[in-house]
């Protein structure tokens, strides 16, 4: 009997964290630590009341104060957490079309499993933990002898609390509120955001109470078919000048010294940090800002399937190209193959076709991969080719040595030695680049060769770079340091047409349409009308001045036919046979 007793009913220890003043003082630590979470201490309010709230839900349930109180702390916690990971990695915190977005693409399990699993392996022991002491909590503590009808009257007064302490910065703009590491809040704060999910958004009704537009008209100039080049997008992925970033002392001429056949690096902005290449990939094929999407900008790839007509795959394919895409993920990652099919993409080769062994390999692997098919097509298929290659060795996680026996000039880069990992692997990335265009340019032949070469986005590595430079709020300002890359544009046998522009720094909405322009490449009134609002706005796209002319020229794709955004919108057009 005391046995059983002793077994059922912890005592000691367990029992001493159900005292009262246990609870303050460790409610009292979760305070400070909410402070730490959150940044700054105006959104912490509202933080504590959705712990309030929890544990009352628990207390009407359980009747237990200490175990509500405990499981409503760790349940926070372990939020908060995963929300700083993912923040840490991507400079997005936790939203709840996350859980969507994973649970139904097993593509995202193996890429996180594979390349993380040192992330989620200490989460996922915190969550058994805190199951564990969950259970030994409730065992311990003992029920209160309060009615349920006063547990409810508690649970209505702390639910009462949250709409009243509710971030006034999260009513003006989300979005920007999920970039500014409001790791504790911010889950909780997307859950508004559901209402997205039956409620036209903002931006799509924005654009259709503009006055409707006169139609684009259904035309691609493609000029001498004879003489149009083989096109080449070679995603650098994770790669940013170094040139940006005074702390490293090699940064200076980097990029041009282990790839000095590529053009002269040009400044470009992109819409997400530390990962999200989809996002950038997505902005640049079809000329459209992710951002003015807001929230959903990550999940573009599923959302905007089957509703973009007329971007740069389907234009060149119009003028008798062969389109290709080669990713080092699988097909459906991210929904982001069949999302390039949509948009006219003859061939999207993932994972399996390349036959790679994993995701993260040198690049080296996927420049070969990429020879191989050049090769195919040119002994089976007469049509010039556009092919894009994603790339992936420079890429995060940092804290092991890839390739340890490449050692590179000027190693090491940096003494901090995840941010010397991550200069080491660009290094590397850029030699095999100098390989890939010393091939391109002993193929080029009576054809001619174009490559634009871009960096999605900056590297979690640089986030210490960015905050010392632009401040700890650079990500929730997309115009910042934090969102610069680069392009370069490398032409053999074809000459340009005129430079690519001169600015300051150029949006990737409007990278290929300046690079059809500036190389005389096939254009649609689209891509023409792109290039006049990429001078109108010098350079700008979801943050142009003149807002207006952007959002007209959306409304007139939308009238064209050419986006399908909201049900007044012109049907899409079916895509054209390729030619």
């Amino acid at each position: 009997m005391f046995v059983g007793k002793a077994i059922s009913r912890p005592q000691g220890p367990l029992r001493a964290f159900c005292h009262p003043l246990a609870l303050v003082l460790i409610s009292l630590a979760g305070v400070f630590g909410a402070g730490r979470a959150e940044h700054e201490w105006l959104s912490v309010p509202f933080s504590l009341t959705l712990v309030g709230a929890l544990a009352g839900a628990v207390f009407l349930t359980s009747g237990r104060l200490a175990f509500s109180v405990y499981l409503a702390w760790m349940a926070v916690a372990l939020v908060t957490l995963i929300s700083a990971v993912k923040f840490r990695m991507k400079g997005f915190s936790l939203h709840f079309y996350d859980t969507i977005f994973v649970s139904t693409d097993p593509g995202v399990y193996r890429f996180l499993l594979g390349s993380y699993l040192h992330l989620i392996l200490p989460v996922a022991a915190v969550l058994v933990l805190g199951i564990a002491a969950a259970i030994l909590i409730f065992r311990a503590d003992r029920k209160l002898g309060w009615p349920a009808s006063a547990r409810a009257l508690l649970l209505a007064l702390l639910v009462t609390l949250v709409p009243l302490t509710f971030p006034a910065e999260a009513s003006k703009d989300r979005y920007f509120y999920y970039m500014q590491g409001r790791h504790m809040s911010a889950f909780f704060i997307s859950l508004m955001d559901l209402r997205n999910l039956v409620v036209e958004p903002a931006f799509e009704q924005r654009l259709q109470a503009i006055a409707p537009q006169p139609p684009f008209a259904d035309t691609v100039d493609c000029g001498d078919r004879a003489a149009l080049p083989d096109i080449f997008f070679v995603l650098s992925e994770s790669q940013s000048d170094p040139s940006y970033f005074p702390q490293i002392a090699s940064g200076a001429g980097f990029l041009q010294r282990f790839a000095p056949a590529a053009g002269e690096p040009r400044p470009m902005q992109v819409e997400t940090f530390g990962g999200g290449t989809w996002i950038s990939n997505l902005s640049l094929m079809t000329g459209v800002s992710a951002s003015d999407f807001g929230w959903r900008s990550p999940y573009l790839t599923i959302t905007l399937q089957d509703k973009v007509a007329g971007a740069l795959p389907e234009l060149l394919a119009r003028c008798g190209y062969r389109t290709a895409a080669m990713t080092p993920m699988d097909f459906t990652f991210v929904n982001e193959g069949p999302f390039l099919k949509s948009i006219g993409f003859e061939n999207v080769l993932d994972i399996k076709d390349i036959a790679a062994p994993f995701y993260h390999l040198r690049d080296s692997f996927y420049y070969h991969a990429a020879e191989a098919f050049i090769a195919r097509h040119r002994r089976e298929d007469g049509r010039p080719l556009f092919l894009e290659i994603q790339t992936m060795f420079p890429h995060s996680p940092y804290e092991g040595r890839m390739e340890p026996g490449l050692k590179m000039e000027d190693e090491p880069f940096s003494d901090d030695f995840q941010i010397g990992e991550y200069l080491r692997r660009m290094a590397i990335a850029r030699g095999d680049l100098q390989d890939f265009l010393k091939q391109r340019e002993a193929e080029a032949g009576r054809r001619g060769a174009v490559v634009l070469e871009f960096g999605d986005h900056q590297s979690s590595a640089t986030k210490p770079f960015v905050d010392a430079t632009a401040g700890s709020d650079a990500l929730a300002k997309l115009d910042s340091l934090a969102y610069r890359t680069f392009y370069t544009l490398t032409t053999f046998h074809h000459p340009l047409r005129h430079p690519m522009p001169n600015m300051a720094s150029l949006d990737i909405a409007f990278l290929s349409a300046s690079l059809l322009d500036a190389a005389g490449l096939p254009m649609s009134p689209v891509m023409s009308d792109l290039v006049r609002l990429r001078d109108h706005c010098g350079g700008r796209f979801h943050g142009c001045a003149d807002r207006a002319e952007v959002d007209a020229h959306l409304r007139r794709r939308a009238d064209s036919g050419l986006l399908h955004l909201f049900p007044q919108a012109a049907p899409l057009h079916s895509q054209v046979e390729t030619q």
